[in-house]
C-alpha cells in the first residue's frame, strides 16, 4: 500500500480552489449590487414622501395667509386641480412636479379643520403611496 502524501508536500494553488473563490466573490458582488439597487429605489420613494410632507406645510401656509377664507372652507377642492384665485392650483402642480403626474391632491373641510390627502402611485415598491395631514387654519 501506497502511504498518503502530506500537505507538506502541495505546493501553489489549485485551478480549483481559484474558480471556487472567484464563484464565492462574485455572488457576494451580486448580493451588495441587488442591496445598493434596492436602496436607490426606497430613498427615491421616501424623497417623494418627504416632498408630500413639506407641501401639506406649505399649504397650510396658504391657509393661514387667508384666514377668513380659508375658515369658511373655500380652500377644499376634489378635482386634483385647485382654485387659481387661491394659489391652490400652483400648489397642485408643485405636489405632481415633486411626486408623479398621476397624483392627486384632495383637500377637505368638515367646519374647524381641513383635511389634505396625496396619493400618487409608485412602481418602484409596487405600492401607492398616500399621504394624510389635518390642518387647522
Amino acid at each position: 500500500m501506497k502511504p498518503i502524501s502530506s500537505f507538506k508536500q502541495q505546493r501553489g494553488v489549485s485551478l480549483m480552489e481559484v474558480l471556487i473563490s472567484v464563484l464565492v466573490l462574485s455572488i457576494g458582488l451580486l448580493g451588495v449590487a441587488a442591496l445598493q439597487t434596492s436602496s436607490m429605489r426606497h430613498t427615491n420613494s421616501s424623497l417623494e414622501r418627504t416632498m408630500a410632507v413639506i407641501l401639506t406645510d406649505t399649504l397650510s401656509e396658504l391657509l393661514r395667509a387667508n384666514p377668513i377664507a380659508a375658515r369658511q372652507g373655500d380652500y377644499a377642492f376634489s378635482d386634483c386641480a385647485g382654485n387659481t384665485a387661491l394659489g391652490t392650483a400652483a400648489w397642485v402642480q408643485d405636489v405632481k412636479q415633486a411626486t408623479r403626474d398621476d397624483a392627486c391632491p384632495v383637500v377637505s373641510w368638515d367646519d374647524e379643520r381641513y383635511t389634505v390627502t396625496i396619493v400618487w402611485g409608485d412602481e418602484r415598491i409596487n405600492a401607492d403611496s398616500k399621504i394624510v395631514t389635518q390642518v387647522m387654519p
